[in-house]
């Protein structure tokens, strides 16, 4: 005789596999479908260039939201946010978050209308998604200086911006080196950062992992705004890049605490 509970274990992981997959397919197609059919007759409708970025990046928006409702439906995800008013205010802002999990930027355009973000240069050989970060005008994370003044001159136009200052997913457990651009950002357009705290529970999606090694239940999204975080005053004869420095440096103790990760 069987055991239920041992049946349990095997087929649940299935389920999740197959989901999994499932979800991942989807998001494939919907993004080729897009950039195929929907992107080329949205480039043609009337607007300047930025007109036409922000309605790609309102119906991007709609899909992702489809996307986690989607996730969530068959069992494998949930999003809860405190703060959300936070993001959603009116205006320009700035946002720096951890990056915990391959879903990230997924998770935090669903919850905003309108996001600026930068992509990894792979965005753009992937037959998936080149012409989704293309159409949506986003920005290549190996721009180097260009990036900075990129972003900045989206935070002048009115524009919301996320920025990972890790550059890529964090170590399991704790945070990776704190790259300088955002606090360059900041302090260039004179916009405050926005921190937003991400966990997700049980770990999974993370650096090195592959999809299908799924967790034993569905993963808890956390997003926790903070408040925003002033610039720092320049000392009279100060380098920016000092500033940088001392803005990038509060910003990690800064997750490090609210995370409870080790502050290295």
């Amino acid at each position: 005789m069987i055991r239920s509970g041992f049946m349990d274990g095997p087929i649940k992981r299935c389920w999740r596999i197959v989901a999994t997959g499932s979800a991942f397919s989807l998001f494939g197609i919907v993004g080729l479908a897009l950039a195929v059919f929907v992107f080329p007759i949205m480039r043609r409708l009337s607007g300047g260039s930025l007109e036409r970025e922000r309605r790609v990046q309102r119906l991007i928006h709609r899909c992702f939201r489809a996307f986690m409702a989607y996730m969530h439906f068959v069992g494998l995800s949930e999003i809860r946010v405190l703060g959300l008013d936070r993001l959603r205010k009116s205006g320009p802002q700035l946002l720096v978050a951890n990056h915990p999990t391959l879903l990230d930027v997924v998770v935090m355009i669903s919850l905003m209308p309108q996001l600026d973000c930068a992509v990894k240069r792979e965005a753009w050989s992937n037959p998936f998604m080149r012409g989704v970060v293309a159409a949506a005008g986003y920005i290549p994370n190996d721009s180097g200086e260009q990036l900075v003044d990129r972003f900045v001159e989206r935070i002048q136009r009115g524009g919301s911006l996320l920025i990972f200052p890790e550059g890529t997913r964090s170590p399991e457990g704790g945070l990776g080196p704190f790259q300088r651009g955002a606090a360059h950002m900041s302090l260039r357009s004179g916009q405050p950062l926005l921190p937003v705290s991400i966990r997700c529970d049980p770990p999974t999606l993370m650096r090195g992992q592959k999809w299908y090694d799924v967790p034993p239940r569905r993963m808890q999204f956390s997003i926790e705004v903070g408040e925003p975080i002033a610039l720092p005053r320049l000392g009279e004869g100060e380098p920016r890049g000092v500033a940088a420095r001392r803005l990038t440096a509060e910003l990690r103790d800064f997750f490090a605490k609210r995370l409870q990760y080790p502050a290295v």
